[in-house]
Protein backbone atom coordinates (compact mmCIF):
# COMPACT_ATOMS: atom_id res chain seq x y z
CA UNK A 1 0.00 0.00 0.00
CA UNK A 2 2.82 2.43 0.66
CA UNK A 3 4.06 1.71 -2.85
CA UNK A 4 0.77 2.95 -4.25
CA UNK A 5 0.88 6.12 -2.21
CA UNK A 6 4.44 6.82 -3.24
CA UNK A 7 3.57 6.26 -6.91
CA UNK A 8 0.59 8.59 -6.63
CA UNK A 9 2.77 11.27 -5.02
CA UNK A 10 5.37 10.97 -7.78
CA UNK A 11 2.68 11.16 -10.48
CA UNK A 12 1.00 14.17 -8.88
CA UNK A 13 4.35 15.93 -8.53
CA UNK A 14 5.23 15.23 -12.18
CA UNK A 15 1.90 16.60 -13.40
CA UNK A 16 2.20 19.70 -11.22
CA UNK A 17 5.77 20.28 -12.39
CA UNK A 18 4.78 19.90 -16.03
CA UNK A 19 1.94 22.39 -15.56
CA UNK A 20 4.28 24.91 -13.94
CA UNK A 21 6.92 24.54 -16.64
CA UNK A 22 4.36 24.98 -19.38
CA UNK A 23 2.87 28.06 -17.74
CA UNK A 24 -0.52 29.60 -18.32
CA UNK A 25 -0.02 29.82 -22.07
CA UNK A 26 0.58 26.17 -22.75
CA UNK A 27 -2.43 25.96 -25.04
CA UNK A 28 -2.18 27.18 -28.63
CA UNK A 29 -4.92 29.72 -27.93
CA UNK A 30 -3.06 31.07 -24.91
CA UNK A 31 0.21 31.25 -26.80
CA UNK A 32 -1.42 33.16 -29.67
CA UNK A 33 -3.14 35.56 -27.29
CA UNK A 34 0.19 36.17 -25.50
CA UNK A 35 2.00 36.68 -28.83
CA UNK A 36 -0.65 39.16 -29.98
CA UNK A 37 -0.67 41.15 -26.72
CA UNK A 38 3.10 41.12 -26.17
CA UNK A 39 4.16 42.67 -29.45
CA UNK A 40 2.35 40.90 -32.27
CA UNK A 41 -0.43 43.44 -32.55
CA UNK A 42 2.06 46.33 -32.49
CA UNK A 43 4.21 44.73 -35.19
CA UNK A 44 1.16 44.08 -37.38
CA UNK A 45 0.09 47.71 -37.00
CA UNK A 46 3.61 48.93 -37.77
CA UNK A 47 3.87 46.76 -40.87
CA UNK A 48 0.39 47.72 -42.01
CA UNK A 49 1.01 51.45 -41.54
CA UNK A 50 4.42 51.53 -43.21
CA UNK A 51 3.51 49.24 -46.10
CA UNK A 52 0.40 51.36 -46.66
CA UNK A 53 2.63 54.43 -46.74
CA UNK A 54 4.82 52.77 -49.40
CA UNK A 55 1.71 52.07 -51.42
CA UNK A 56 0.56 55.69 -51.03
CA UNK A 57 3.86 57.25 -52.06
CA UNK A 58 4.03 55.12 -55.18
CA UNK A 59 1.75 57.73 -56.78
CA UNK A 60 4.05 60.59 -55.78
CA UNK A 61 7.45 61.68 -57.07
CA UNK A 62 10.12 59.00 -56.82
CA UNK A 63 12.19 60.93 -54.28
CA UNK A 64 9.57 60.02 -51.63
CA UNK A 65 9.80 56.27 -52.29
CA UNK A 66 13.15 55.50 -50.70
CA UNK A 67 12.39 56.95 -47.24
CA UNK A 68 9.00 55.21 -47.10
CA UNK A 69 10.56 51.89 -48.09
CA UNK A 70 13.33 52.36 -45.52
CA UNK A 71 10.69 52.87 -42.81
CA UNK A 72 9.11 49.59 -43.88
CA UNK A 73 12.46 47.81 -43.64
CA UNK A 74 12.83 49.10 -40.08
CA UNK A 75 9.43 47.62 -39.20
CA UNK A 76 10.34 44.32 -40.86
CA UNK A 77 13.47 44.10 -38.69
CA UNK A 78 11.35 44.66 -35.56
CA UNK A 79 8.85 42.01 -36.68
CA UNK A 80 11.63 39.50 -37.35
CA UNK A 81 12.78 39.92 -33.74
CA UNK A 82 9.36 38.76 -32.56
CA UNK A 83 8.81 35.10 -31.79
CA UNK A 84 7.23 33.02 -34.55
CA UNK A 85 3.50 33.56 -34.69
CA UNK A 86 1.97 30.59 -32.83
CA UNK A 87 -0.79 30.01 -35.36
CA UNK A 88 -0.26 27.26 -37.88
CA UNK A 89 -2.92 28.89 -40.05
CA UNK A 90 -1.11 32.25 -40.13
CA UNK A 91 2.56 31.24 -40.12
CA UNK A 92 2.95 30.81 -43.87
CA UNK A 93 1.21 34.09 -44.69
CA UNK A 94 3.25 35.90 -42.01
CA UNK A 95 6.56 34.61 -43.39
CA UNK A 96 5.51 35.45 -46.96
CA UNK A 97 4.54 38.97 -45.91
CA UNK A 98 7.86 39.58 -44.15
CA UNK A 99 9.80 38.18 -47.12
CA UNK A 100 7.87 40.31 -49.63
CA UNK A 101 8.24 43.43 -47.49
CA UNK A 102 11.95 42.87 -46.98
CA UNK A 103 12.79 42.03 -50.58
CA UNK A 104 10.45 44.67 -52.00
CA UNK A 105 11.70 47.28 -49.55
CA UNK A 106 15.32 46.52 -50.44
CA UNK A 107 14.57 46.81 -54.18
CA UNK A 108 12.63 50.02 -53.66
CA UNK A 109 15.41 51.65 -51.63
CA UNK A 110 18.10 50.53 -54.09
CA UNK A 111 16.10 51.66 -57.12
CA UNK A 112 15.16 54.98 -55.59
CA UNK A 113 18.80 55.58 -54.64
CA UNK A 114 19.94 54.98 -58.23
CA UNK A 115 16.94 56.84 -59.72
CA UNK A 116 16.03 53.53 -61.37
CA UNK A 117 12.25 53.78 -61.53
CA UNK A 118 11.80 50.27 -62.93
CA UNK A 119 13.69 48.67 -60.03
CA UNK A 120 11.98 50.83 -57.41
CA UNK A 121 8.56 50.12 -58.95
CA UNK A 122 9.24 46.38 -58.94
CA UNK A 123 10.05 46.68 -55.24
CA UNK A 124 6.82 48.53 -54.56
CA UNK A 125 4.83 45.86 -56.41
CA UNK A 126 6.44 43.27 -54.17
CA UNK A 127 5.50 45.33 -51.11
CA UNK A 128 1.93 45.36 -52.42
CA UNK A 129 2.05 41.55 -52.58
CA UNK A 130 3.21 41.61 -48.97
CA UNK A 131 0.21 43.73 -48.01
CA UNK A 132 -2.16 41.01 -49.22
CA UNK A 133 -0.14 38.33 -47.38
CA UNK A 134 -0.21 40.38 -44.18
CA UNK A 135 -3.95 40.80 -44.55
CA UNK A 136 -4.35 37.02 -44.88
CA UNK A 137 -2.12 36.41 -41.84
CA UNK A 138 -4.14 38.85 -39.74
CA UNK A 139 -7.41 37.26 -40.86
CA UNK A 140 -6.09 33.85 -39.77
CA UNK A 141 -4.85 35.22 -36.44
CA UNK A 142 -8.17 36.92 -35.70
CA UNK A 143 -10.07 33.79 -36.68
CA UNK A 144 -7.88 31.66 -34.40
CA UNK A 145 -8.28 34.13 -31.53
CA UNK A 146 -12.06 34.24 -31.97
CA UNK A 147 -12.33 30.44 -32.09
CA UNK A 148 -10.51 29.93 -28.81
Amino acid sequence: MSFRIRMLTVSTTAVATAALLAGCSSTPAGELKDWWSSGGEGRVKGLSDTSGRVNDVSMRPMDTWGPACQELLTEVAKAKNLATVPSENAQGFWKEALTAFEHGGDECVAGAGKKDEAQASAGIREVQTGISRLSSAVAMIRSDLAAK
